[in-house]
This record gives structure tokens, sequence and C-alpha cells, in this order.
């Protein structure tokens, strides 16, 4: 009988023990649940957050390129004006040339008068 007894009483140890262990794993399970809640909102938060800083990221590219082809825009008209200027300024001094030529070949209207007058001495 004795044996009975012991064998029954290592039964109930041996249920009670498991039924103890059973809890402890149950709460360990029901924290890791908590966890794993908590974990899952926060990386849902996180995904947000970095999803609405791509946009944003995104959005101050795309203002910069508009302000890049704003500024190459500006470039272009400027190289334009500018070689419209140096034809300009190229011409003028071909004029200026030809005029300082021409003025190098043309008598001064005093040298004139006073070569009228030594023909008018000479031809009476």
């Amino acid at each position: 009988m004795k044996t009975e007894k012991t064998n029954a009483k290592i039964e109930t140890d041996t249920e009670m023990l498991a039924r103890m262990m059973m809890n402890g794993f149950e709460k360990i399970d029901e924290r890791f649940e908590k966890m794993e809640e908590r974990l899952t909102q926060e990386i849902s938060s996180v995904k947000q957050e970095i999803s609405s800083v791509k946009q944003e990221m995104n959005n101050r590219f795309e203002e910069v390129d508009a302000h890049f082809d704003e500024i190459d825009a500006r470039l272009t008209n400027i190289n334009i004006e500018q070689k419209e200027t140096n034809h300009r300024l190229d011409s003028i001094e071909k004029k200026q040339l030809g005029t300082i030529l021409s003025l190098d070949e043309t008598v001064h209207r005093n040298e004139f008068n006073r070569l009228t007058k030594r023909v008018e001495v000479l031809e009476k």
C-alpha cells in the first residue's frame, strides 16, 4: 500500500509541477504576445515615419530639380545674350577700324582750304 500511496503522491507532485510549469509558460506566452504586439505597433509606426521622410525627401529633390532647371534656363539665356553682345562688339570694332582708316585717307578742312588757295594762286 505504501507504494501505491507513494506512486499517488508522486503523480500528484508531478501533476502539480506540470501545472506550475504550464502556468509559467502561459505567462511567458502572454508576455511574448504583448511584446510582439508592441513591436508590431512600433515597427508599423517606424515604417510610416520612414515613408513620410521618403516622401518629404522626394518633394525636396523635385524642388531642387526645378530650381536647377530654372538656373540652367537662365544661364542658357545669358550665354545667348553674351554671344549677341560679342557679335555686336565685333561689328562696332570693325566699323571703328574702317573709320580710322578712312580718316587717315581724308584731308582735313583747313588743309583743303590752304591747298585750294595755293591752286588759285598758281592758276592766275
